[in-house]
């Protein structure tokens, strides 16, 4: 066994701290001595009850205990025990007699880590000491290591999380904060910013100038507000200001911070710059999404401009309808579920049918839906043009086999869709129908606000020889000019004025200036909605050319 010196345990045991535990005074008065020149600390006790109590009160700095195994109140072992089930890692040293058996057997069954045989011999004990400390030492800086990595690893998160939540460009929150705060304070409000076109400075100026035009905004806010409101960037040109508050008016100046944002100018580098926003004022619960529905109401009717959420407002309820419909559109597109149905158009003179148009439904549940439900969604989704052309293909496929000319209806998203005249041709090959059987009607976002591209593919397909006719004319969206522009050769007058026409003077008059100057340019007109004989009488009377309507026929699934 290798000799150890005492200045060689004491470089072992000199950082750490006893608690010695020994019943015979004598022994544990010269034994206390030794174990103070070599330790840094040592707690010292006469029995374990003793031992137990002091560990109890320095739990903390105790790294060792040596205890005699035979002791009143409580033995050795028992107080190592109880030591362990607080601190099972701490090291135990036993002094134990040879004529202690059964107890030297408890302690190896109890996984002391090390002994000392009476009567006690100083190499040995050096020996045991020296080895225990080590031990003790290493267990230490690996804790210790442990503990090192463990706070660097929470510091990590810390900046991880603060990176979460801080947005780096703006200096603002992010949204994941602001859900935070939301639940740290039930009631609340928020003031939703959204920039208004702030796709086209960034397509005009670049990302860069876009960014620091983002960063300028957060500036303005913060500057604009005082201290106990916090700004959130929730989007890429969304800004949220919250206040820890809730009421049914808002409680920030709305007025001045929407004048304000109006009248400032931003300036980077040469660049001036102008911006408006769209605001969406809400209150808890659920403030961020009310004042996201409160900032699209306020689109609909117009960018440049703030709304107060409103609970009898029934745009969330639209907005839902129309989730639920995109859902609907993509199942019955999946399942084959979208058909045309036809309805006759007749010849005001000869009271015949002379044509059928293709009006796209929606079969669900044995029942036939009408475009007034799915229309916008499918829009909203971009499903128009899968729509049209399910509709155009099993109209084509009705037809085939008829000689009856047919008109089927186009969207702007169709005319956008440079294929599509490729897509007519190869529909009119596909079944053998000749364009010049087949109508192609406008609904009115095309009139009213159709791109030169879209007027030069309606050319394209009027050239290729389809009749090219104007739907819903007379809507708040006609544009005369485009009459012109479009080369239009049929007018169909809005059922908004042909419904009541026999008995409304008002709707009598439109359509009356209507005709006319369909006339004078030579157009035919149809009147849509015709459901009664009155109105047929009326129509018919007025010089308008054919009628469509339930009084002649309601939209059928097949032409007989």
């Amino acid at each position: 066994m290798k000799m150890i010196k005492t200045h060689e345990a004491i470089g072992h045991t000199k950082m750490l701290s006893v608690l010695y535990v020994e019943d015979e005074y004598e022994i544990r008065e010269n034994m206390a001595k030794i174990l103070e020149m070599l330790y840094a600390r040592v707690f010292v006790a006469a029995d374990g009850a003793e031992g137990l109590e002091i560990y109890r009160q320095n739990r903390t700095v105790i790294d060792l205990v040596i205890a005699d195994i035979t002791m009143p109140k409580m033995d050795g072992l028992e107080m190592i025990e109880e030591i362990r089930r607080d601190n099972p890692d701490i090291h135990a040293i036993i002094i134990t007699a040879h004529n202690e058996p059964e107890y030297f057997i408890k302690a190896i069954n109890t996984g002391i880590d090390n002994f000392i045989v009476k009567p006690i011999e100083m190499q040995q004990m050096m020996n045991v000491l020296s080895k225990s400390a080590k031990t003790v030492k290493v267990s230490k800086e690996h804790k210790n290591y442990a503990n090192y990595l463990e706070m660097m690893l929470a510091q990590k998160k810390e900046l991880l999380e603060e990176s979460y939540m801080y947005d780096s460009l703006t200096g603002c929150y992010k949204k994941e904060k602001l859900d935070q705060m939301s639940q740290n304070h039930p009631e609340h409000t928020m003031i939703l910013c959204n920039i208004d076109n702030f796709d086209s400075i960034n397509s005009t100026y670049g990302y860069e100038i876009g960014d620091r035009i983002l960063f300028m905004f957060a500036e303005y806010l913060r500057n604009h507000l005082n201290h106990t409101n916090t700004i959130y960037r929730v989007a890429s040109d969304e800004f949220v200001i919250f206040y820890p508050t809730s009421t049914d008016e808002p409680i920030c100046p709305v007025e001045s911070l929407y004048q304000g944002i109006q009248s400032y100018i931003f300036k980077v580098d040469d660049i001036l710059i102008s911006l408006t926003c769209t605001i969406g004022i809400a209150s808890s619960p659920n403030a961020l999404v009310k004042a996201h529905a409160a900032m699209k109401e306020a689109r609909q009717i117009g960018k440049n401009r703030y709304h107060v959420f409103r609970d009898d407002s029934d745009f969330i309820a639209r907005q839902k309808n129309n989730i639920e419909w995109m859902r609907k559109i993509r199942l019955a597109l999946n399942e084959d579920r979208i058909v045309p149905y036809f309805q006759p158009i007749v010849d005001n003179a000869t009271g015949q049918i002379v044509k059928y148009e293709a009006l796209a439904r929606i079969i669900e549940n044995g029942k036939a839906i009408s475009p007034g439900y799915f229309l916008e969604p499918a829009k909203l989704v971009g499903l128009l043009p899968q729509i049209t052309r399910v509709v155009m293909e099993k109209s084509y496929a009705m037809f085939a086999d008829k000689s009856m000319p047919f008109s089927v209806n186009i969207t702007e998203e169709d005319i956008q869709n440079r294929n599509f005249a490729a897509m007519m041709a190869q529909l009119g090959e596909k079944y053998g129908i000749e364009p010049s059987r087949v109508t192609l009607e406008i609904l009115e976002n095309i009139s009213a606000n159709g791109t030169d591209d879209s007027v030069k593919q309606l050319h394209e397909l009027s050239d290729m020889g389809y009749t090219i006719a104007i739907d819903d004319f007379g809507s708040d969206k006609s544009n005369f000019y485009r009459i012109h522009s479009m080369h239009v050769d049929i007018i169909k007058i809005d059922a908004a004025y042909i419904q009541d026409i026999d008995c409304n003077k008002t709707s009598e008059l439109i359509v009356k200036t209507i005709v006319s100057l369909a006339q004078s340019m030579g157009i035919p007109t149809v009147a849509e909605f015709v459901s009664s004989e009155s109105v047929f009488h009326k129509v018919k009377s007025m010089g308008i050319n054919y009628s469509q309507g339930y009084y002649f026929g309601e939209p059928m699934p097949d032409v007989g």
